[in-house]
């Protein structure tokens, strides 16, 4: 983060809500060129791979979800929610574990809202198609139907 903000709280509150590092207004060019090699030696963030289940795909990187050759529009949360699901083949996820992990505001949501979207979800990707990507545990949560299941 570049800013002209110098205190220290504000450093704080920047590194602690995500920034990878801060510089204050105003700077030294070379510790700016140095801050810079050193953030690229740690690497970059590996890019989000493409997640397939069947003939169901979703590239996480191109938010673009298919199955086979029809393009499937899903919203932001609908997306979330299949990736989720996906990247834990074979793992049933609590309703409670997706409250916590996709939605913001967990402490208010329910169940009721989990269900919601994973209805809507199986209307878009598996009733047009005759599949079954999301099967429901009874009492425990939800997984995704792998090969053989």
């Amino acid at each position: 983060m570049l800013t002209a903000k110098d205190g220290e709280d504000d450093e704080i509150e920047a590194l602690d809500t995500g920034a990878d590092d801060f510089l204050a207004k105003p700077f030294s060019y070379g510790v700016l060129l140095s801050r810079l090699r050193a953030l690229i030696r740690r690497g970059g963030a590996t890019r989000p791979g493409v997640l397939r289940l069947g003939d169901l795909e979703l590239d996480q990187a191109g938010r673009i979800c298919r199955r086979g050759t029809a393009d499937i529009t899903l919203t932001s949360k609908e997306f979330a929610l299949l990736a989720y699901l996906m990247q834990r083949p074979g793992q049933v996820v609590t309703k409670a574990e997706l409250l916590d992990n996709l939605w913001d505001f967990a402490a208010s949501a329910t169940a009721n809202l989990v269900e919601v979207h994973v209805s809507a979800l199986r209307r878009k990707i598996d009733v047009p198609f005759g599949a079954e990507t999301i099967r429901t545990v009874r009492g425990a949560g939800y997984h995704v139907v792998t090969a053989g299941a």
